[in-house]
């Protein structure tokens, strides 16, 4: 740190981290409980609904991890979700609120769709590559948009990416019923990609492909990039205190850019992995709001790529296990979104009475 910090600099750094330090602990705790809590009271409601809790339980944790093709489903939920968290959390580590990881990954899903379907289908296993490419580079320049607009003319990053959003929604809508609609088709969706595009298949009998690999290698990027390279140095500190940055004169502008871009096309590659591992072609709504629950994923886990990663587990397994209650026990499938925002609720909550006690549960990062 000596030789990339000036002392003044260091200094403020370090009485920073070791206020974040303070409440880790604290945050883990109240995640957990968080969690249990939602657990329970989705219980609770199915209690009303004339389903004993001890079933439902037992039901939900069979679709979850009763089995191979539970455990992969529960997989191929968590991918996209946890691309679209680390896409979240690289921004958030320098300070630039992004909230526009559910437009990018809809962009990279139309990167990813363009070769996939237009290219020769000679250029067999090679397909795969230029898809996931082509959709990275198409979520990097859409994250970078807002970051230029940022830097140039002062626009407010949380607007600029949110609205984004509707645009990238609104352009696959127009492309499927338009220019990638199959002229045979009266259906919004594009022609069905390549085979050779197609992420394989890692389990016989499931869902599993192998975006899931994929995911789990950028996540050990993140972290390495965050923890063992000075341009992750740089960004953290940026992040974690632009005053002490601006003393070490860092590019801050620079680094705000790299790290949109970054962010952005982690999130084209979840967009990518949908339309190459579960879709096989753009469909209009595809998404669910994946880069929404990316952002609260990120956010759950404290900003750290080991914690989105165990965050995005319990997000893939609430969906997979309520698609098994509808499935097994008629409940409505809503039921996961609800299970999903408890503990959103419940951690805002904590963090308004803490903040108005002037102890903020979430220590800064801008």
């Amino acid at each position: 740190m000596n030789s990339i910090f000036s002392p003044r600099a260091s200094s403020v750094i370090a009485r920073t981290r070791q206020s974040i330090s303070a409440v880790t602990a604290n945050n883990a705790f109240l995640v957990l409980s968080a969690f249990a809590s939602s657990i329970a009271i989705g219980l609770f409601i199915l209690s009303f609904l004339g389903v004993a809790p001890q079933l439902a339980f037992a039901v939900m944790f069979d679709g979850a991890f009763g089995s191979q093709r539970a455990i992969a489903d529960t997989l191929v939920f968590m991918t996209p979700r946890l691309l679209t968290a680390l896409a979240a959390l690289v921004a958030l580590r320098c300070g630039f609120f992004n909230l526009g990881a559910e437009g990018q990954l809809q962009l990279g899903a139309i990167g990813a769709v363009l070769p996939a379907t237009i290219l020769p289908a000679s250029l067999g296993y090679m397909l795969l590559p230029i898809s996931i490419v082509c959709g990275s580079l198409f979520g990097a320049v859409w994250g970078l948009i807002p970051a230029v607009l940022k830097l140039w003319r002062g626009a407010d990053e949380i607007i600029v990416t949110l609205m984004m959003n509707f645009i990238a929604i609104y352009l696959v809508k127009y492309l499927v019923q338009g220019p990638l609609q199959p002229p045979d088709s009266d259906f919004n969706m594009s022609a069905k990609i390549t085979d050779g595009a197609a992420l394989p298949i890692l389990l016989s009998g499931t869902r599993l492909h192998a975006g899931v690999v994929l995911a789990g290698v950028v996540a050990l990027a993140v972290w390495f990039m965050l923890y063992h390279t000075t341009f992750g140095v740089r960004l953290r500190a940026a992040g974690l205190s632009p005053r002490a940055a601006r003393l070490q004169g860092m590019p801050l502008s620079q680094l705000i850019l790299s790290s949109m871009m970054i962010s952005g096309g982690i999130a084209g590659i979840g967009g990518a992995v949908e339309v190459l591992g579960v879709q096989y072609r753009l469909i209009d709504g595809f998404s669910s709001n994946l880069g929404f629950d990316g952002l609260a994923i990120a956010l759950l886990g404290s900003l750290e790529p080991l914690g989105s990663v165990i965050v995005a587990i319990y997000f893939g397994a609430i969906n997979s296990g309520t698609l098994a209650l509808q499935s097994a026990l008629s409940i409505p499938a809503a039921l996961a979104q609800i299970m999903a925002s408890l503990p959103i609720i419940f951690l805002a909550c904590i963090h308004g009475y803490r903040f108005l006690k002037g102890r903020p549960l979430w220590s800064s990062t801008r």
